[in-house]
């Protein structure tokens, strides 16, 4: 019989054992502790997220840090994101600001992209080593991010340093850490001076004008609203990729046939990075909270109860993906879970995939040969993200 809990060792040590026991025996699998059901299969979560709109809401916590442990910021300056949203509100946000995210703009991004990826990998040839995450992935996600805000570039190694503590754990400590709680209160001082020099120079920022010019319900956003949506853009932009990058990478490392594919043969980077995507998707899960009652599995879950996704689970279940544990960048998924899906979709889809495709391309027009050094590489051990926290890489110069 299965037994899961989101917090013990074994599930954060290695957690494809019992990730395949859920789907097989327990698809909706409830923990008392937290009155939350998880869901562990693609489609039934698939299916959830399609069934959103008026089925559950963001509002009370989606991480969990705050739907299971209670442990939303204590700064009191946060207001209302968009990803704490629910329709119709969450819609008239999104479209307000979604052109700064849209494919045409993620294609305007890519020579600046090209030329930071470029830049980085430069600096470090001769050392021969570097840091597949800090040295490289990471430089380039926090500067598009600035980018895209409008955040001057000097402030862009800060701000990567401050995000990467986010989510940092503590062994025998649930959720964040002292550490994490102190980088969200810096965060949140350098923003909300920030927005205060935003109005004398409105159009060096397009993306913060249409931010201070949305009205939802006929009003403007509340000033808190404004810097809680800018902290999930500074750090949803910052560190979710570098960790999908890196797993592109050390998977293609274990796989030098596709890697050499995929050296000679650029197009493929895109087919590289979805498959990584899939393989090694950061984030462990999401969820919400029911607002009426909705069936699955032959069970109601009840107005106020919660309902945790588990996305990295879903996204190696054999019902999707045949032989799903086996990194193939000929798979091509028609859909994976990487993104989320539907309403809640990722904003900044297209640009990370844009991302993690010149990351491949650039590191593999370069350092074709490239070794990992998994002696010195760090896990991640949370409950919350999944993959590398430092992935050292060498090579030989020529």
């Amino acid at each position: 019989m299965v037994e899961y809990h989101p917090f013990s060792e074994r599930v954060i040590d290695d957690p494809f054992p019992v990730y395949r026991q859920l789907r097989d025996e327990a698809p909706l699998y409830y923990v008392e502790e937290f009155d939350c059901f998880f869901l562990s299969r693609f489609d039934d979560i698939w299916r959830a997220l399609e069934a959103q709109e008026g089925a559950f809401t963001n509002a009370r916590g989606t991480t969990s840090i705050d739907l299971l442990l209670d442990q939303g910021s204590a700064n009191q300056r946060f207001g209302e994101s968009l990803s704490g949203l629910d329709v119709p509100q969450h819609r008239q946000l999104r479209t307000r600001i979604m052109r700064h995210f849209f494919p045409r703009a993620a294609r305007g991004l890519e020579p600046l992209a090209r030329e930071f990826a470029g830049g980085f990998l430069e600096e470090v040839y001769d050392r021969g080593e570097c840091d597949a995450i800090r040295d490289y992935a990471m430089r380039l996600s926090v500067r598009i991010a600035c980018s895209i805000i409008g955040i001057p570039l000097e402030d862009a190694d800060m701000l990567a340093g401050n995000v990467s503590l986010f989510f940092q754990r503590e062994e025998g400590q649930r959720g964040q850490t002292q550490a994490g709680r102190n980088a969200t209160d810096t965060l949140s001082d350098y923003l909300d001076k920030w927005i205060d020099e935003v109005p004398a120079r409105r159009s060096a920022s397009p993306l913060m004008a249409d931010l201070l010019d949305t009205r939802i319900d006929d009003r403007p956003l509340a000033r808190e609203d404004v810097l809680s949506t800018l902290q999930l853009l500074v750090v949803g932009g910052t560190e979710t990729l570098p960790k999908a990058f890196a797993g592109a990478a050390h998977r293609l490392w274990q796989h030098p046939d596709q890697r050499a594919e995929v050296a000679t043969n650029s197009v493929l980077s895109k087919d590289a990075f979805w498959e990584a995507l899939r393989y090694d998707m950061p984030t462990n899960m999401l969820g919400r909270t029911a607002l009426e009652p909705y069936s699955v599995h032959g069970h109601t879950i009840e107005p106020g109860q919660k309902l945790m996704f588990l996305w990295h689970c879903a996204n190696h279940d054999e019902r999707e993906f045949p032989d799903p544990d086996r990194y193939d960048i000929h798979r091509r998924a028609e859909r994976i879970l990487s993104f989320g899906h539907a309403t809640h979709r990722c904003l900044g889809a297209n640009v990370a995939q844009m991302e993690g495709r010149v990351l491949i391309e650039e590191l593999l027009a370069r350092i074709p040969d490239y070794e990992v050094d998994e002696e010195r590489a760090v896990r991640l051990r949370s409950e919350f993200f999944n993959g590398w926290g430092a992935l050292p890489i060498r090579w030989t110069p020529r």
